[in-house]
């Protein structure tokens, strides 16, 4: 199993990346969201300056938001600082769309985007179609210094629904998911194994990569222990926050939280609605925000994260990487060099 950390996008955070590096992290993902967060190429260019081995990744690209031709130059550029070493999470948006009122990228839409990344970092000329018109586009200049397409920059497809699994398989390099269960992983393989098989690609070249929230539990502590509530509050808003604007049979809902789910859908029943994409995204994976407080429980903090001891998470890695798992990679929130210490030390190491 490969271990991976992942961090929202603030560009002064580098000496955090360094440090998951000296503790042994494979990898670092960092959140593309613009409307709350640093820019996601200049926070990894930062971090490739600080670091010699460690991965960089976009965890996750929206097409969109940039043109398809600027993401793959960005992530080429920061390519030319961490050769052999960046890889392209893209995905059809989270808050770096709904902050802006808008909804998920189609698929349609994003795979026409990603295929022309993918041309355009292979150092092809492919077609780009923009404002109503179709032209060659490029990446000139790829020996001068600019940027870096001499290793292969995977890209790796945050992926969920039937369709999109199908095409991870057939043409992605990677698939991601968000806190996986065993039994979810493993019907998204299946779909994903037989894309691939149709396309004439082998499936264990695909790997599936997870992000999740964790909390591993110090001694005597429990899911309603206050600095497990607080550590996990940002997750657990961000699962009420995706129970509104997605549907909840996305994520579990379960009796178990569907009064906490139905206050808070009532809470955000009350923003104006003109501002409600704003106010909602506040403290995004960052902080819960005092008027969320009460919607902190254990019940939703289980539904949210994986939570437990030390041996517990081994057990729950295990049983994920049996189901498939190649890359398990966890969020920090407001302890992030306490929880990448405590993680190595507890988990990574003894796993």
């Amino acid at each position: 199993m490969e271990f991976g950390v992942t961090f929202t996008s603030r560009i002064g955070d580098y000496d955090l990346v360094a440090l998951a590096e000296s503790l042994g992290y494979a990898q670092a993902w960092f959140f593309d969201s613009q409307m709350i967060y640093s820019d996601v190429y200049a926070t990894m260019a930062v971090a490739a300056q600080a670091t010699r081995r460690i991965k960089l990744a976009t965890g996750v690209a929206v097409p969109s938001t940039r043109l398809a031709p600027t993401i793959a130059h960005s992530i080429a550029s920061v390519a030319q600082l961490a050769p052999g070493r960046v890889e392209l999470g893209v995905g059809n948006g989270n808050t770096a769309r709904l902050t802006m009122g808008l909804r998920p990228v189609p698929l349609g839409e994003m795979k026409r985007d990603i295929r022309l990344i993918q041309a355009l970092l292979r150092g092809e000329a492919a077609p780009h179609d923009c404002e109503g018109e179709t032209h060659l586009v490029q990446l000139l200049h790829r020996h001068h210094g600019f940027i870096n397409l001499d290793h292969h920059i995977p890209v790796t497809l945050s992926a969920f629904g039937p369709k999109t699994l199908d095409y991870c398989g057939a043409e992605c390099d990677a698939h991601l998911t968000w806190n996986a269960t065993p039994e979810g992983l493993t019907a998204a393989r299946a779909r994903i194994d037989a894309a691939a098989l149709k396309a004439g690609r082998n499936p264990a070249l695909i790997p599936s990569k997870n992000i999740s929230p964790l909390a591993v539990l110090r001694p005597g502590e429990t899911s309603s222990s206050p600095r497990v509530l607080k550590s996990l509050g940002p997750f657990i808003t961000n699962l009420l926050h995706v129970m509104c604007e997605w549907g909840e049979n996305l994520l579990p809902g379960g009796s178990s939280i569907a009064e906490v789910v139905a206050r808070y859908r009532a809470h955000v029943d009350r923003m104006p609605l003109e501002r409600r994409h704003l106010l909602l995204h506040e403290g995004h994976l960052v902080y819960t925000r005092e008027d969320e407080q009460e919607f902190l429980t254990p019940e939703v903090a289980e539904a949210a994260a994986m939570i437990g001891e030390p041996d517990a998470v081994i057990e729950k890695i295990r049983a994920l990487e049996a189901a498939g798992l190649k890359h398990f990679a966890f969020q920090v929130t407001d302890d992030p060099v306490g929880q990448m210490r405590y993680f190595a030390e507890t988990v990574m190491n003894r796993y």
